[in-house]
């Protein structure tokens, strides 16, 4: 009989372990600083306006926390979490599909004018297409000089040469 008095007791009167039930905000020098408003035990159903203090519990005040000083938990929660490579959107060499996609319609687009660019890249297109202008034809990558090189003086000496 003895037994169960004590146990009531000790299960009646324990060391309250606190958590934060809710938070408060307070203005201060123009900033607006959280604090904890509302504790309470998590071996029984107590709140508290004032956190309990007792010989086992340990409580770290996170209010000081900052700078290079902070501790893990304050860390933890201001990490950001980034898909990165992993992203859906990103294809090979960091480019988004719509990327590869609006570059090879415009690839499409040279090719049904007959101009044959070094490459489907965007920079390669548009060197073709400047090309097939001083050359007044479509231009082939596959047969002719690097489009980059193509300008008036370089057509004449392919028309002496046989090569347009």
């Amino acid at each position: 009989m003895q037994q169960d008095t004590e146990q009531t007791s000790l299960a009646n009167n324990h060391s309250h372990v606190p958590v934060i039930r809710d938070w408060g905000h307070r203005l201060v020098d123009g900033q607006v600083l959280e604090y904890p408003s509302l504790y309470g035990c998590t071996k029984c159903n107590e709140t508290s306006l004032t956190l309990w203090q007792s010989n086992d519990d340990v409580f770290i005040d996170h209010t000081t926390c900052g700078g290079a000083t902070k501790c893990f938990g304050c860390k933890a929660k201001s990490i950001q979490l980034n898909a990165g490579d992993a992203k859906g959107s990103i294809i090979s060499g960091g480019v988004t599909q719509k990327q590869d996609d609006a570059e090879l319609a415009f690839y499409r687009d040279a090719r049904k004018q007959g101009v044959q660019p070094e490459s489907t890249k965007r920079a390669a297109v548009e060197k073709a297409l400047e090309a097939s202008e001083v050359l007044n034809k479509p231009y082939d990558g596959g047969s002719m000089p690097k489009a980059q090189f193509i300008n008036e003086k370089t057509v004449e000496v392919m028309k002496e040469v046989g090569a347009v």
